[in-house]
């Protein structure tokens, strides 16, 4: 029972501690066997349950480098079993994508070129694949992805990141690299409460440097944001010269240096919403570099818009992207 007791004060003491640290603390190993039990216990279940909270799973020095630079790595996150699953459906989705007519995905195919467009998968010709494109929001239809991108213990980083339940707002799948511009993502999703929202990258296989990395600019987020003439973070594309400008300025004044992320198949490269960040030249286009972006705002800014499969695991209710049709009109 004096174990017990021990055990329960000590970790009411800690709430704002890592397992880590926890752990590392000076106590008698039949403590340390004891606290390391009940905190694996406590992981299942959610803060309102007990009278303490969880243990955070990020080390004082994790959320140092976080506050510092703007994003955190997780390394060899996930097994290569669960990503192979995960490819090995995105290859079939493909296959099949034709075979029912109320396939409700979509798909930005040809991306970066001239024949850049949005439209239902499967209206896709079989060359789109071959080229940059971007497959919207599997989480809404495929379950796997849905328990890849609210991994329970990925989601509890996120949530000790956000301060705040994470809840996916949006996915993008890609088999190439996006070679998308540098940019903030406020300027297409700004979270309602500033900066509370994030990204994750995850990695479906190794990346080469000739794949067209994901690149960004550590420290970035610290950037006085731009707002447009409307007062809001929201892009407007005739303004984005001047926004540019201003980005480039405060590059250039805190001299900041972009640097290219080699992922290792399973590796989860996390970042703030206000990170400048983009993808890079592709320099071999046979190369593929699988990977799922997936975007997240908190609950406490959407407490009817969500819908929960487990603790801390939520997922917007929302509808497929609109689709334009062929007289210009949107459908879904």
């Amino acid at each position: 029972m004096w174990l017990e007791a021990s055990v329960f004060e000590f970790m009411l003491s800690a709430e704002n501690m890592s397992v880590r640290e926890v752990v590392a603390k000076s106590l008698p190993k039949s403590v340390k066997f004891l606290l390391k039990a009940t905190i694996a216990t406590t992981r299942k279940f959610s803060d309102k349950k007990f009278r303490f909270r969880r243990a955070s799973s990020l080390t004082a020095e994790d959320f140092k480098f976080w506050h510092e630079n703007g994003y955190f790595v997780l390394d060899n996150f996930f097994n290569p079993e669960r990503l192979e699953r995960i490819n090995t459906l995105i290859a079939q989705i493909w296959q099949n994508r034709a075979n029912d007519s109320n396939n409700p995905l979509v798909v930005d195919i040809f991306t970066g070129t001239d024949q850049a467009r949005r439209i239902l998968l499967k209206d896709a010709p079989d060359d789109a694949r071959t080229i940059p494109y971007k497959l919207n929001d599997l989480f809404l239809e495929l379950e796997e992805v849905r328990n890849l991108i609210l991994d329970l213990e990925l989601c509890q980083v996120l949530n000790d990141l956000l301060e705040g339940e994470p809840m996916v707002c949006n996915s993008l799948s890609f088999e190439r690299g996006s070679q998308q511009g540098f940019h903030f993502d406020t300027f297409y999703m700004p979270p309602v409460v500033p900066n509370k929202m994030l990204a994750t990258w995850i990695a479906l296989e190794d990346c080469s440097l000739d794949a067209g990395p994901l690149t960004y600019y550590p420290g970035s987020h610290k950037i006085e944001p731009y707002y447009f003439s409307d007062g809001k973070l929201n892009a407007i594309q005739e303004e984005m010269p001047l926004c540019e400008s201003y980005i480039q300025q405060q590059v250039e004044k805190y001299n900041l240096k972009p640097k290219k992320f080699s992922a290792k198949a399973g590796d989860v490269f996390i970042w703030h919403a206000q990170l400048l960040h983009g993808g890079s030249e592709i320099k071999n286009m046979n190369l593929t570099r699988k990977s799922i972006v997936t975007h997240y705002f908190r609950i406490n800014e959407h407490p009817r818009d969500y819908i929960t499969i487990g603790n801390y695991r939520h997922y917007m209710k929302r509808s497929h992207q609109n689709v334009p049709s062929s007289c210009g009109e949107q459908r879904q």
